[in-house]
């Protein structure tokens, strides 16, 4: 009996112990299971953190994109006001969002695609902050941005809409860059055409011609950083030309597949041809001296008398003329009113001729010149008919003032003979322009052929800002070897020119399209290269505008 109780205790023993490990072992496992479910929950709620944080941050870069995008678009005013609400955005709220300026405009030199450039730069902090509705999560992106105004002589040729250069014998384009805001169409029908600068489209850059004529296709040649000319076997319409053209050209060559956008210049209208206007955004505004239907005033609109006294104004005997109040004659008068044939436009034009070597003598039309209104530069002079049938021509122009000129017109504008040959910084702007060798003779201007118009070699420094008749699917606007306008037989002779080439309009006056030949004229020996110093750039020079980010950084919140 004693054995089997023995048995029986030391069975009920081994059954309790059994039962507290059972019992450890379901424990352990509830911690474990516990832990898991701890864990799991964590995860899903750092997993949830990190989402919402996510999407918080995407919601406040979005904002941060549209501040950037709005704010391009408002710059494209010349004088804007910045005032951006924020953006609405389904089941985001905006905490924050600001623009506002960073210190003052300053001038800088440019890095990256118009790298050398100098502009005039003022910085924009944009601050965008949302936050998931219903949560905690929020994120802020901070985006610099840098609003540059690039005087537009900086560029060797620049054009507002389609740019073509198609010259029909050798040309070289050397220095300044080449530049449209539209397409750029490059070929040599004949010869060999050769760029030595930068080339940036906002739309597509292709070798060969715009209108639908059949050409042959030349040979255009592109140097490289190594000042090495490539041959333009691509355009944008070959398939790897994004890549290619950056490995061929070394970064030279650039268009919208690039990144490239249109630089424009600030207007209110958005028109830039509003600058040789009289409105607000105008250099008529900006001009010591404006001469409007042969009446000349100063910068505070009071008419002044710019004729002056010549010494050598004698009667027959050899007496001083004298004017009825009993004083010297003011018997010189730089402006005069005359006509001629324009055989492209084919009709008889009639100008306000101011002849520049007579406007300096005169102390009367300096003296206004350069006192200027509040802000802007000396040397601006406002020349223009009210009559659009009007034109404005330049004569005895080889020197002009040192410190530099700039002339006006909303007309065409023709200049005759040698223009500023001591290279003074000077620029003239109208509705086209056109050019007149120094053996111009209005009396030939008529002739059925060229043969009694030929011209001489002339030399022509300053930039220029005019129109052209654009390219139609029947005829070819003469493209950029062809902006200034020729009317005489140039055949053996040089036109020398040293400046900038800028076309922002189409002409609304001289609206004769391009014609080679007899009786309209031949072309010359082009002795052409950008001749700008951009340390001393002609008075009142516009701007075009370029509006880049250039850092950011970002917050997350929970």
């Amino acid at each position: 009996m004693e054995k089997i109780w023995k048995s029986q205790n030391l069975m009920r023993n081994e059954r309790g112990m059994v039962l507290v490990i059972v019992l450890w072992i379901m424990a352990i496992l509830i911690m474990i299971g516990t832990t898991n479910v701890i864990i799991a929950t964590t995860d899903l709620k750092i997993s949830s953190n990190y989402k919402l944080g996510t999407q918080a941050f995407y919601a406040s870069e979005s904002g941060a994109e549209y501040g950037y995008l709005k704010l391009r678009d408002i710059l494209r005013v010349l004088y804007p006001t910045i005032n951006i609400s924020a953006p609405t955005i389904n089941g985001y709220t905006f905490d924050e969002f600001n623009i506002a300026t960073v210190g003052n405009q300053q001038v800088e030199v440019m890095t990256g695609t118009y790298t050398g450039l100098t502009a005039f730069v003022t910085k924009y902090l944009l601050s965008s902050r949302a936050h998931v509705n219903g949560t905690s999560a929020s994120a802020r992106v901070d985006l610099l941005v840098k609003d540059n105004l690039i005087p537009i002589f900086q560029f060797g040729i620049f054009y507002q809409n389609d740019l073509e250069i198609l010259p029909g014998a050798n040309m070289t384009f050397t220095g300044g860059r080449i530049h449209s805001n539209n397409s750029i169409y490059l070929n040599a029908d004949a010869g060999t055409f050769s760029i030595d600068s930068r080339v940036t489209s906002a739309d597509e850059i292709i070798h060969g011609h715009k209108d639908t004529r059949s050409y042959s296709v030349g040979t255009v040649q592109i140097k490289d950083s190594t000042n090495t000319y490539q041959s333009m076997t691509i355009d944008s319409n070959s398939a790897n030309w994004a890549m290619e053209s950056q490995t061929t050209w070394d970064g030279n060559v650039k268009n919208e597949d690039h990144g490239i956008i249109p630089l424009n210049v600030p207007t209110t209208s958005g028109n830039p041809r509003d600058i040789t206007g009289t409105g607000a955004d105008s250099l008529y505004l900006k001009a010591g001296l404006r001469i409007v239907d042969g009446v000349a005033k100063d910068a505070n609109g009071n008419t002044v008398n710019i004729r002056y006294y010549d010494p050598n104004y004698k009667n027959a005997d050899g007496t001083l003329k004298i004017d009825a109040g009993g004083t010297a004659a003011l018997n010189v008068n730089p402006l005069s009113t005359t006509s001629f044939t324009d055989k492209r436009e084919n009709k008889v034009v009639t100008v306000t001729e101011v002849n520049l070597s007579k406007l300096q003598n005169s102390t009367t039309a300096m003296n206004a010149l350069n006192n200027p209104p509040s802000g802007a530069d000396p040397g601006i002079l406002y020349v223009n008919q009210t009559d659009n049938s009007k034109s404005v021509r330049l004569t005895d122009g080889a020197s002009i003032p040192s410190t530099g000129l700039t002339v006006v017109s909303n007309n065409a504008v023709y200049i005759k003979g040698d223009y500023n040959t001591t290279n003074n910084p000077a620029a003239i702007m109208g509705d086209a322009i056109s050019v007149l060798s120094n053996s111009w003779d209005d009396a030939n201007s008529n002739s059925a052929d060229l043969s009694p118009r030929v011209a001489s070699n002339t030399t022509i420094n300053a930039a220029f800002m005019g129109g052209n008749v654009e390219t139609t699917s029947s005829h070819y606007s003469g493209g950029a070897e062809n902006y200034m306008r020729l009317l005489e037989n140039w055949s053996g002779k040089t036109l020398t020119y040293s400046g900038s080439l800028v076309n922002l309009w189409t002409s609304q006056q001289a609206t004769g399209i391009w014609q080679y030949g007899s009786p309209v004229y031949t072309a010359p020996t082009r002795n052409w290269s950008y001749g700008i110093d951009p340390a001393h750039l002609p008075p009142g020079t516009p701007r075009v505008r370029s509006v880049d980010k250039y850092a950011w950084q970002h917050y997350l919140y929970d």
